[in-house]
């Protein structure tokens, strides 16, 4: 059946349309119309004072991790992992801990207006599980690291199980595969080469961080002479299908080379920021040619999965590093977290509301104190909106959120799962 759906603005194919009804024919979008002449044959949903827009893309960001939100905090990088988050995973990650850790992911970033996730961490079937099961949708990524941990002893293993791993979930509809080799101060080139020669086998995407604190720049120049730029190009890391993390401290040589190369870069301002990392120089990057897309980072280090919050800083933060008003007009930015983001992960029907592709929006209520009055929509989302405002989500065609409730997750459950493991957390 086809169903319709209206709203004051839609923005649909690239553009925003005023007072139209979006069609859905089962999990694709069917088109665009003005009217509908048969309202028994085609039910309509309104959606009224309100915008549709296509359902947002976190590319980079590490889901279970929002069991240890505020775990630690006010720590530059290496300190907050090495004494807190690592001695923490070694202790408690489990396939009960993953699961309800994403379960709670998901209902945090779909109750923000996100649809997909491009997420590295471990435990990857229980990952793929939770998103399965919530009818969200997921890029999750396999884990690989140079040194031995419960899940496998050397990179070897870690790729071995990934090939476990595809082959298990190479026809769902929710879940994609990608080959996660953790950071060039982590994974040794030798086995970055073999994850390129296993995600270019199977037609995987690679994600990893690059660049993201000052130490790793010195750690691999005292390792291998070079910085870490200079050693993924010559490994060809540039020349795969992959999405680069962070990328916060690059010279000018290096940004021409991660434009020439067309290089896929997730930005993570607020991670950044929190972490004293750094700001990236995102202006100069997207002005080279590289794919700028957008993510959260993990909730231990950010705090929070929520895109619309990190598309603002985006928008404003560039702004005030180039003391330029026109970097990054806010509907750059929403494209960064849907169209690119889409084209990074080589996802496809998906990203932009047309027709063909997968009914994945989500409606922002226009009738609010922080939304009036109305000039520009889009305008609004990237600079106005909160959570809060994100009312209702669709992911192929199924509501997964009315009216602010969730539809197909216990919010309740999830609410008591995150105190259950709060208090075994702060035994240890």
């Amino acid at each position: 059946m086809i169903k319709a759906y209206y709203a004051d603005y839609i923005y649909y194919d690239g553009k925003l349309h005023e007072n139209k009804y979006i069609l859905v024919e089962e999990e694709k979008i069917i088109g665009l119309k003005d009217k509908i002449n048969n309202p028994d044959e085609t039910p309509i949903k309104s959606f009224s004072n309100s915008a549709i827009f296509p359902g947002l893309i976190n590319t980079h960001t590490h889901l279970p991790m929002v069991y240890f939100r505020g775990l630690a905090d006010d720590l530059p990088l290496m300190e907050w992992l090495q004494k807190y988050i690592w001695p923490a995973e070694g202790k408690w990650l489990s396939g009960e801990f993953v699961y309800d850790a994403t379960i709670h992911a998901v209902a945090e970033m779909i109750k923000s207006g996100t649809v997909c996730a491009n997420d590295m961490y471990f435990y990857s079937k229980s990952i793929a599980k939770a998103i399965e099961d919530a009818n969200f949708k997921g890029v999750v990524g396999l884990g690989v690291l140079d040194f031995p941990t419960k899940f496998a002893q050397n990179a070897d293993e870690y790729i071995n199980k990934a090939g476990d791993f595809l082959a298990e979930f190479k026809d769902s509809r929710f879940i994609t595969t990608a080959l996660c080799p953790h950071a060039p101060y982590t994974v040794n080139p030798e086995n970055y080469k073999k994850c390129i020669d296993f995600a270019e086998r199977n037609g995987i995407t690679i994600h990893t961080h690059l660049a993201e604190t000052e130490w790793e720049i010195e750690e691999i120049k005292s390792k291998y002479g070079k910085p870490p730029v200079q050693l993924f190009d010559e490994i060809g890391m540039f020349d795969t299908d992959a999405v680069f993390a962070h990328c916060t401290h690059l010279t000018e040589e290096e940004i021409e080379l991660l434009g020439r190369k067309k290089v896929n870069v997730s930005h993570c301002p607020e991670s950044n920021m929190k972490l004293a990392s750094g700001l990236a120089p995102m202006a100069q990057l997207y002005n080279a040619g590289t794919n700028i897309t957008i993510g959260t980072d993990g909730a231990a280090s950010n705090n929070d999965l929520d895109m619309l919050s990190e598309l603002s800083t985006m928008a404003k933060i560039h702004k005030a590093l180039n003391r330029d008003a026109t970097v990054f007009d806010a509907e750059s930015v929403l494209n960064m977290a849907t169209r690119n983001a889409a084209k990074s992960l080589k996802l496809e029907n998906i990203g932009e509301l047309k027709k063909g592709n997968c009914a994945d929006f989500f409606v922002m209520n226009l009738d609010d104190i922080n939304t009036l009055p109305v000039y520009n929509p889009v305008s609004h989302l990237i600079y106005s909106a909160n959570p809060e405002n994100i009312t209702d989500l669709f992911i192929n065609g199924r509501q997964l959120m009315e009216n602010r409730k969730l539809t197909f997750i216990d919010e309740q459950a999830i609410k008591d799962k995150a105190r259950y493991w709060q208090k075994k957390v702060n035994k240890y």
